[in-house]
C-alpha cells in the first residue's frame, strides 16, 4: 500500500501546481458577471494550505484501499500448498536492514 501511495502522491503533485497557480491568479479580481455591484457582506473564512489538502487526500487514497490484496493471498496460498514457496532469507535480511536504514537515517 505504501507504494501505490506514493504513486498516487506523486501523480497529485502537477495538480496541486495548477490548483496553486490558480488560486493565485490575477484573474480573481471579483468583478465577474456581477460587474461594479458593492460586494455583499462577508462572514469568516477559512483556507487550506495546499499540505493540507494534499494530506486529505492522501488520507482518503489510504482509507479508500482494500486492507487484504486477496489476488495476492491467493498466489502465495497456491505456492504454499504447492510446495513451490521458497523463503530467500538473504532478501528478507536485505529488506529488513533497508528498512532500519530508512527509518533512522543510517
Amino acid at each position: 500500500m505504501n507504494v501505490e501511495l506514493t504513486k498516487y502522491l506523486q501523480q497529485s503533485e502537477s495538480y496541486q501546481k495548477t490548483l496553486e497557480k490558480t488560486e493565485h491568479s490575477p484573474a480573481k479580481t471579483g468583478k465577474g458577471a456581477k460587474g461594479n455591484q458593492a460586494p455583499g457582506p462577508q462572514g469568516d473564512r477559512v483556507s487550506f494550505s495546499s499540505d493540507a489538502r494534499l494530506h486529505t487526500q492522501a488520507f482518503s487514497v489510504a482509507m479508500a484501499a482494500p486492507d487484504v490484496r486477496q489476488d495476492r493471498v491467493d498466489a502465495l496460498k497456491a505456492q504454499v500448498e504447492g510446495g513451490s514457496y521458497v523463503v530467500d532469507s538473504k532478501q528478507i535480511a536485505q529488506k529488513l536492514l533497508q528498512e532500519e536504514k530508512e527509518l533512522f537515517g543510517a
